[in-house]
């Protein structure tokens, strides 16, 4: 028998939205056990998701301690389906009261999960965001919610550091939240935009014109970059991954699919935008797969079945004659352009100096290894950097609490492509690589970031190349978390001795 199912909403939403996916799920097998829609507050500025975490909590020992027989009680063991802000309020809920105990969660499955924050987050905080959903609240649009929810926010952060990864040096618990043997879970997320014409001003490539692909997947990865310390350290920096809680290899099922966006992705009852019968029946096959789940055998057989259907995404990006004819086929030629199925790395940066303070106002400029020496690199940019910043960098996005938090967005596809930044380099000679330059400005006269020398005052570190694929740090269709550390510069006379 199947366990029951709860299901839980994301910002702005109701559970009624739900009710087409209760009703699938009972046409296929799930008629024998309850199914619940959960609902709770996200369009009030004093609710944050904590409120909601620690009231939902209550609710399900409420729901579990019911006699048995009641019409209302919740089995102690009972899978889960989240949607957008749903994943965030989940996880939190897991990692807040199941570090070391276990989760009543059997299968987590998230439909376009806001993992890693939203673009239109900081959207929803403006007039135009509280007009547009607002008019029932007094014009309050969940501002609490709304800043966890901005791309590289401070809760994001905390977040990830809580249940997927271990930062090093950082003393945090071991606990392993998710795994084929725990909590289990599974990310169908899409990447086609609205419909409507006024949704597609705002949506951006790579996305499902609310949660980029990057930002949906639940597989991370963490990177410290140091300065300080030894002074070689700025020419050379002490660079440590942070560990993945389960072991690097506690991968989770990912499938993009390339015809659902933000809305319909709730909805296996509809067809989505492919003419492809096979494909207008993908989306309610993926999540009941991922409900029937009770083995790490079959999990680990969806995770090799999903990552197919997002491979086959992929080869409908490109101007090549084999990606236009199967995007034709996929959609029966409605013209629908490659670029929505680029691919795409999200980079979460946080710089600070050697004392923990936030550093707000540095510049990251991206080029390729020039043969003079780095310190001393020509003014502007070379044809590969302008390019990378013209074409392959496509958004920057600073937390609007804390701008020494970004989320830097990539497109990998022009990064790799024929024609695209390997391709501008054309000095067989020269690596195949890509670099990022950290410049900061000082916080005043008598402290200086880096060193007080002019022509150091800058960091490098090499963050892509076109070899070794087993080598890169950086993932397709992830978010990468980086921690800056850059060392402090007195001068001299801010401490002295002398006899007396």
């Amino acid at each position: 028998m199947p366990r029951q199912v709860a299901i839980l909403h994301g910002w702005s939403d109701k559970s009624d939205s739900f009710k087409p996916l209760a009703r699938f799920l009972k046409q296929n097998g799930f008629q024998t056990v309850f199914l619940f829609l959960g609902d709770y507050v996200s369009l009030r500025d004093d609710v944050n998701i904590d409120d909601v975490v620690k009231r939902m909590e209550e609710v399900v020992r409420e729901k579990q301690a019911r006699p048995a027989g009641a019409n209302d009680r919740l089995d102690k063991s009972f899978d889960l389906i989240v949607h957008s802000t749903g994943g965030l309020v989940a996880r939190r809920w897991i990692s807040k009261h199941y570090a070391n105990q276990v989760c009543p969660v059997k299968n987590l499955v998230m439909l376009a999960p806001a993992n890693f924050g939203s673009k239109l987050a900081h959207i929803g905080r403006t007039m135009l965001g509280r007009v547009a959903k607002g008019w029932s609240t007094g014009l309050e649009s969940g501002e609490e919610m709304l800043y966890a929810l901005e791309l590289s926010s401070e809760f994001q952060w905390d977040l990830v550091r809580e249940d997927l990864l271990i930062e090093a040096g950082s003393g945090a618990g071991n606990a392993v939240h998710y795994g084929a043997d725990k909590v289990r879970p599974f990310v169908i997320t899409g990447t086609h935009p609205y419909e409507e014409r006024a949704s597609r001003l705002v949506h951006e490539d790579g996305s499902d014109g609310t949660v980029r692909a990057t930002a949906a997947n639940m597989n991370t990865h963490g990177l410290t970059i140091d300065f300080s310390g030894d002074p070689a350290n700025l020419l050379d920096p002490k660079i440590t991954q942070w560990k993945r809680r389960g072991g690097q290899s506690n991968d989770f099922p990912f499938a993009l699919l390339p015809d659902r966006n933000h809305g319909d992705i709730v909805r296996p009852d509809k067809e989505g935008f492919s003419k492809d019968p096979q494909a207008q029946q993908r989306l309610g096959a993926l999540i009941l797969q991922a409900l029937k789940v009770n083995t790490a055998a079959q999990y680990k057989q969806v995770h090799s079945d999903w990552q197919a259907v997002t491979d086959q995404t992929r080869t409908l990006a490109g101007a090549q004659d084999a990606a236009q004819v199967a995007r034709d086929a996929f959609f029966r030629k409605r013209g629908t352009p490659a670029d929505y199925f680029h691919e795409y790395f999200q980079i979460n940066v946080q710089v600070e100096d050697e004392f923990g303070e936030p550093i707000p106002d540095y510049f990251l400029s991206f080029m390729p290894k020039q043969k003079q020496h780095w310190y001393s690199l020509k003014k502007g940019f070379s044809p590969a950097g302008s390019y990378f910043h013209e074409e392959v960098l496509e958004n920057v996005h600073e937390y609007r609490p804390d701008r020494s938090r970004r989320a830097l967005y990539i497109d990998r596809f022009d990064l790799m492509c024929e024609g695209g930044y390997y391709s501008q380099l054309k000095d067989p000679d020269q690596e195949k690589a890509l670099y990022v330059t950290l410049s900061a400005a000082d916080p005043g006269d008598h402290i200086a970031y880096f060193t007080r020398e002019a022509a150091l005052k800058r960091g490098l570190v090499r963050i892509h190349q076109k070899a070794e694929p087993k080598g890169r740090w950086l993932r397709r269709h992830r978010t990468h978390f980086v921690r800056v550390i850059v060392p402090r510069a007195a001068k001299p006379d801010i401490f002295k001795l002398k006899r007396g």
